[in-house]
């Protein structure tokens, strides 16, 4: 099944799935939290897993969307964002937070996490016919936030 530990699989993708969560949520705690909680749910299962980094970035993505939901809800309802320490600014996550939701993932699975096209759609539930119909206008509508 699985040649190598989960120690070491960890220390090896960790960094990685932050960069990820961090890609999809604009605060790096928030990022930790997704990663470490993705990290938990591969554990479990450690021993049944034939693919653990392609269950790590689809529990990763998942768990950045359930984030973004919880804070939509308390948008919604006027609780706002809990108080945190500012951000670091990364203009690019900036520009990217305007796009749309499954656009904005397309892309940071794409150019920040380094996946493939197929390992994307695998990740994202999709074809890899919509990622790159995602990517494509993720990038055009990207060119337009960038530069108005």
């Amino acid at each position: 099944m699985i040649a190598v530990d989960f120690d070491e699989f960890y220390r090896t993708e960790y960094a990685p799935m932050v960069r990820l969560a961090r890609g999809l949520v604009d605060a790096t705690e928030s990022a930790e939290e997704i990663a470490q909680d993705a990290f938990a749910r591969v554990f479990e299962r450690w021993g049944r897993l034939e693919s653990p980094g392609g269950y790590l970035r689809t529990a990763v993505v998942n768990g950045a969307r359930s984030e973004l939901r919880r804070r939509e809800v308390r948008r919604r309802i006027g609780l706002g964002q809990p108080r945190q320490a500012p951000p670091e600014r990364d203009y690019l996550l900036d520009a990217l937070d305007r796009l749309a939701p499954k656009r904005k993932t397309a892309l940071v699975l794409r150019f920040y996490a380094g996946l493939s096209e197929r390992e994307t759609a695998e990740t994202m539930g999709v074809r890899p016919g919509t990622v790159k119909s995602l990517v494509s206008r993720g990038l055009a509508e990207l060119r337009e936030v960038i530069e108005p």
